[in-house]
């Protein structure tokens, strides 16, 4: 806290100005006044989490819609609480539902609330609607969220790389998903302001070749260790946990110690299927033309215990249903089907080309691209997540701007080649530039030098990572910045003054805008817009570094006016082309070579695949709708033939 007194001109204080202070910075308030004292509010960890909630609730609110395929009806899931032998939490009610509330089935909000401590595991079978329970659950927290409790957020746990321990997890995904520095995210962790929400632990370990969970699943066993070590003075702290039912109970069995079975001090609830009555409401109001699907609903309606109807109970199969037949095909024929792998792999097989189509209830939604190709370049993806962790690891999501890792090799030798191809014709194209004195040796150092520190320069793990323009300054360095940028113009004006004719004044002007260009190549400190904002704003940040270094080199080497104009625009767009590439270069040799497996236009393609449902958005990266989906998808290379 510090105090700032103002006086009269008879020394008597008249204004007192407090300023409160964090970590050692001072940045832009709220002025609150109480009486003749003014107090300035900087924000705090408690106005970062209410941002950070914001934040969460405009993305999840945006994914849930459209994981519920942009239907205006919900699904009400049920579920009930499992009791497990040892340490549970208190107060767990026998069960509830996910939006109505009565005095024996609580929401699943109010259900959560009441336990102590707040620990939630869901359990389910596949599609059973686990992550879609836990988004539902997110949301109603964050709507009627108090000014201290924590903010929900929603984690894919196959990404948890090993040997990262959970609190460093959980603030490099704040980083990289919602972009906040990591200063604040590691303080916002710390704090226990953030409640994990832990997404999909049955996808940590590879299934075994039957497709069987792996009892050792040494991935999932670890992050429980973690997770179950995660406290809040000396309670348990706070976390909702999903995983399928055969995995869960497949890790409580062994010889592991109790941590590394299961969440302790938790209640579990296990989804339950759909009832007859409410799929059939859905399907009902799904179907936009009656005569096509009244067969399928008598059918159901008439016969609630039949096979097909326990095949349609959960909510992943009747969003295929639904889809697959949304705008032709006879949906009678599913009364065939008494085999569930027989029934997804039918409607799978629809579901693709389905997509594709006019939908009545997305009239903006076209089709862009042919069946067949959507399938590739779907399949290619499928196969790198499948194959990614070199079968010990497995991986869930697509970051676009790491995608250059599915052929790293091929990658590399195009951006090499890329870079000497410039070279070469540069070297072609410089005696053509309009000079009024020859420079063929200036140009000749310049391609030499920036080629190679280019061709070094890439191969270097710093050239992959992302760079921005959005520079994360704490309120001190900014007037220390200003500081040096005008010690920087009046020693370029003393300078051109004492020496004229050799070191111009714009040049002493342009090389420190040069280096705080370099300099600046941090990652951001604002939400992401999409996925592709990643690679948006490295190639912005690339083009401005190398431009403002191409227009500080020629300056001092004896250039008149004009030769130093058409120089500096030319060694601008040479380094930008070469040197300052970086990433965005790399990923653009990333599709040229592997222009016959991918698209061109690879995140226009993965954003239109988003919205059409094939896949979703996980934070900062892209995944398949459904684990099933992509099991699928990578099994398949070729779109298989629709069953007879």
């Amino acid at each position: 806290m510090r105090v700032r007194g103002r006086s009269a001109p008879d020394g008597t204080p008249t204004t007192t100005w407090v300023e409160n202070t964090f970590s050692g910075t001072i940045t832009h308030g709220d002025l609150i006044q109480a009486g003749n004292v003014f107090i300035r509010h900087l924000p705090g960890p408690q106005d970062w989490a209410t941002e950070l909630a914001r934040q969460v609730l405009h993305l999840e609110g945006t994914e849930c819609r459209r994981l519920l395929g942009h239907s205006l009806q919900r699904i009400d899931l049920s579920y009930s609480l499992v009791t497990e032998p040892g340490r549970a939490a208190r107060k767990a009610g026998p069960a509830g539902r996910q939006l109505t509330e009565t005095a024996d089935a609580p929401g699943i909000a109010q259900y959560y609330r009441e336990l102590d401590p707040g620990r939630l595991v869901i359990t389910g079978a596949g599609g059973a609607g686990k992550t879609v329970l836990a988004m539902e659950l997110m949301i109603a927290l964050l709507q009627d969220r108090g000014a201290g409790d924590p903010v929900p957020v929603r984690i894919p746990l196959a990404d948890w790389p090993s040997g990262i321990g959970l609190a460093d997890f959980l603030a490099d995904y704040l980083h990289k998903t919602y972009r906040w520095p990591k200063r604040k995210a590691r303080r916002l962790v710390r704090e226990q302001r953030v409640l994990p929400v832990l997404d999909g632990l049955d996808e940590m370990d590879p299934p075994l070749p039957n497709g069987k969970p792996d009892p050792a699943a040494p991935r999932a066993r670890a992050a429980l260790r973690a997770i179950n070590g995660l406290h809040t003075g000396l309670r348990p702290g706070a976390v909702i946990l999903t995983c399928r039912t055969e995995a869960y109970d497949t890790l409580a069995k062994g010889q592991h110690d109790p941590e590394a079975r299961r969440l302790l001090d938790a209640a579990r609830i296990e989804v339950e299927r759909i009832e007859p009555t409410t799929a059939l409401a859905y399907l009902t109001e799904r179907a936009a033309e009656q005569d096509r699907w009244q067969p399928l609903l008598k059918r159901l309606a008439a016969q609630p215990r039949s096979p097909l109807a326990r095949l349609l109970s959960t909510p992943w199969r009747l969003c295929l249903v639904a889809r697959s037949y949304a705008t032709d095909g006879d949906p009678a024929e599913l009364t065939r089907f008494r085999d569930p792998e027989q029934l997804d792999r039918h409607l799978l097989n629809r579901y693709v080309p389905a997509l594709l189509k006019p939908d009545p209830a997305q009239p903006a939604a076209t089709a862009r691209h042919h069946p067949a190709d959507v399938h590739r370049w779907l399949h290619q993806l499928a196969r790198h997540l499948a194959t990614a962790g070199g079968g010990t690891e497995s991986r869930a999501v697509l970051t676009l701007h790491e995608l250059w890792r599915m052929r790293p090799r091929p990658a590399r030798r195009v951006q090499t080649c890329a870079i000497l191809l410039v070279g070469a014709v540069f070297g072609f194209l410089a005696p053509l530039l309009p000079l009024d004195h020859p420079a063929d040796a200036d140009l000749a150092s310049t391609i030499v030098v920036w080629e190679v520190l280019a061709l070094c320069y890439s191969r270097t793990p710093v050239a992959r990572r992302p760079r921005s323009l959005r520079l994360s300054m704490t309120g001190w360095t900014w007037p220390a910045l200003v500081f040096l940028l005008l010690m920087a113009v009046g020693a370029a004006a003393l300078f051109h003054h004492s020496l004229p004719g050799h070191l111009p004044l714009v040049s002493a002007v342009l090389m420190p805008l040069s280096t705080l260009a370099a300099v600046s190549y941090v990652n951001p400190s604002k939400p992401a817009r999409s996925p592709r904002t990643v690679l948006r704003e490295d190639l912005v940040a690339g083009v401005v570094g190398g431009l403002l270094t191409g227009l500080g080199a020629p300056f001092g080497l004896g250039h008149d006016a004009h030769d130093i104009a058409v120089l500096a625009v030319a060694e601008g767009v040479f380094i930008t082309l070469t040197f300052t590439g970086g990433l965005y270069q790399l990923h653009l040799a990333f599709l040229l070579a592997s222009r016959r497996r991918l698209p061109l236009r690879l995140g226009p393609f993965l954003d239109w695949a988003t919205g059409l449902g094939l896949l979703r958005l996980a934070g900062p990266a892209y995944q398949f709708r459904h684990r099933e989906l992509q099991t699928w998808l990578a099994a398949n290379p070729q779109p298989p033939a629709l069953d007879a």
